[in-house]
């Protein structure tokens, strides 16, 4: 009886599926119930610089300003040459309809998650992936607490917009639209520099296609290939300003590539245990081996082993799967100088080759039909369920946030800062003071710290203390405006 009725969800599962538009309102639903509590929450970290001081956002009229400048630049900040244009214009439109609330811009992220599940969905249907494997992928994905760092921030737009433009070239390409393709792309390239790793990805599905038996025109794909490169390339030239490589350019090239591995066994722990996420990781290098960067030398091995044993004996999938891992973790590995060693939006991209490796062994061992695998997986996603609504009273929340974040770095002088900065808005200089000399203690190389402390002490009526702060702020940046201003405007008094 118990395996009648097992039966019959099965069955009522498999009609669901049966029907993509069916299957896009479960994966919205699934992924709305979820990240449904982050919807009221406020802006937090960088949403400052690039949605509530930005004036670029403030008018439509600005888009030409959006696209051929830094993205912080509508912030007052120079120097800069961060440039997300397309998440910059979404957050315009957000603005004109919307003005400052935070609803909205928290939705536009949850939106073009649900978006990347359902394409995740259909492309791994025309890979040979069956429905049923396909839709356990597109929940794991959606649901993946490490993820929140790319959905629960609103500043963090730009991982689930490139994504949409990667997975929209890769499934034009499947159907011979390459034109369209080639348009995507090129849109892609202006939501976050990694659209170009869709390059390696068209290629690897190239060779997975044909391994499967399935017609692949090479002339037609090495010419579309070649055009994505060229797309790149005049993209990078041509991009407001070179790419921001200095933090970790004093490192030697043997060093970041140590502390990739060193890192990568890390990214796997938070894949199967996302239990301590937070936003700033410790930023260092290392020159020698250590026992986790061997760990990560055997994972680069092992999945090297895989992924070609997976081309020669069989079809490919692992070769496609953990091939599209490795090309979109490739701009972190640290072949080029990064503003950071390890982040867990990282992993938005690269978690789907994960997932479809995952999906392929589902479907080779039919494991997604025993009862025993329902039950667990259900009750995996209701704990990943569980632990995304707790991070996202930590994302809805900034001194939460910055608290959390403390937990687990007390050396960054960027969170004292910022959490000094959210103090001061409620109201407690007091305790923002505190902050903001604990963060000038750890670098005082930043002028907005002296700037934001200056402010607590001329509200507390320290205004000696206040003009000593905004001059120290000036040494470091002299043009730095927001000091200048106040500086003028208190000695006119």
């Amino acid at each position: 009886m118990v395996h009648y009725r097992f039966q019959q969800r099965l069955l009522s599962v498999q009609f669901i599926l049966a029907r993509d538009r069916s299957v896009f309102i479960l994966l919205s639903l699934v992924a709305l119930i979820v990240y449904g509590n982050i919807l009221p929450g406020d802006f937090v970290f960088d949403d400052n610089i690039f949605i509530e001081n930005n004036v670029q956002i403030r008018s439509l009229t600005n888009a030409k300003d959006i696209y051929t400048s830094s993205t912080t630049e509508g912030s007052g900040l120079t120097g800069d040459n961060f440039y997300r244009p397309n998440q910059q214009f979404i957050y315009t439109v957000i603005y004109s309809f919307f003005g400052l609330s935070p609803f909205w811009f928290h939705l536009a992220p949850i939106f073009f998650h649900i978006i990347n599940g359902y394409l995740i969905f259909l492309l791994f249907g025309r890979l040979g992936i069956t429905r049923q494997g396909a839709f356990f992928g597109s929940l794991l994905f959606l649901l993946h607490p490490i993820l929140t760092q790319a959905v629960s921030y609103v500043s963090g737009l730009s991982e689930p917009l490139v994504l949409t433009s990667i997975l929209g070239t890769l499934l034009l390409f499947d159907k011979s639209s390459y034109l369209l393709a080639l348009l995507v792309f090129a849109l892609g390239l202006f939501s976050k520099e990694s659209q170009s790793i869709a390059v390696g990805l068209v290629t690897l599905l190239a060779i997975y296609k044909y391994r499967r038996g399935e017609v692949v025109n090479i002339k037609k794909t090495t010419i579309f290939v070649f055009s994505l490169m060229i797309l790149s390339l005049t993209y990078f030239i041509m991009r407001p300003g070179e790419l921001d490589l200095s933090q970790g350019a004093a490192a030697p090239l043997s060093s970041r590539l140590l502390t990739f591995l060193h890192v990568l066994p890390q990214y796997f722990k938070m894949l199967f245990w996302p239990w301590h996420l937070y936003y700033e990781k410790p930023y260092f290098f290392i020159s020698s081996l250590t026992a986790p960067a061997v760990f990560g030398i055997v994972l680069v091995v092992s999945g090297l082993l895989c992924s070609l044993y997976s081309l020669v004996k069989q079809k490919g999938e692992l070769f496609f799967g953990l091939g599209w891992f490795a090309a979109a973790i490739v701009p972190f590995i640290g072949l080029t100088p990064l503003n950071a060693v390890y982040l867990e939006h990282w992993l938005y991209v690269p978690m789907v080759g994960l997932v479809f490796c995952l999906a392929y062994l589902l479907d080779r061992y039919k494991i997604y039909s025993k009862k025993v695998f329902l039950g667990a997986f259900m009750i995996l996603l209701f704990l990943f369920g569980l632990r995304i609504a707790a991070r996202n009273i930590e994302w809805g929340d900034p001194v939460r946030f910055y608290e959390n974040e403390l937990r687990y770095v007390q050396t960054s002088a960027r969170i004292y800062n910022n959490l000094g900065m959210e103090l001061s808005d409620r109201g407690d200089c007091v305790k923002a003071m505190v902050n903001y000399k604990k963060a000038i203690e750890l670098s005082d190389s930043y002028p907005q710290t002296h700037h934001n402390l200056a402010r607590c002490l001329e509200r507390t009526g320290s205004i000696e203390e206040a003009i000593r702060e905004y001059n120290r702020a000036l040494l470091l940046q002299p043009n730095f405006p927001y000091s200048l201003n106040a500086l003028r405007n208190l000695l006119d008094r």
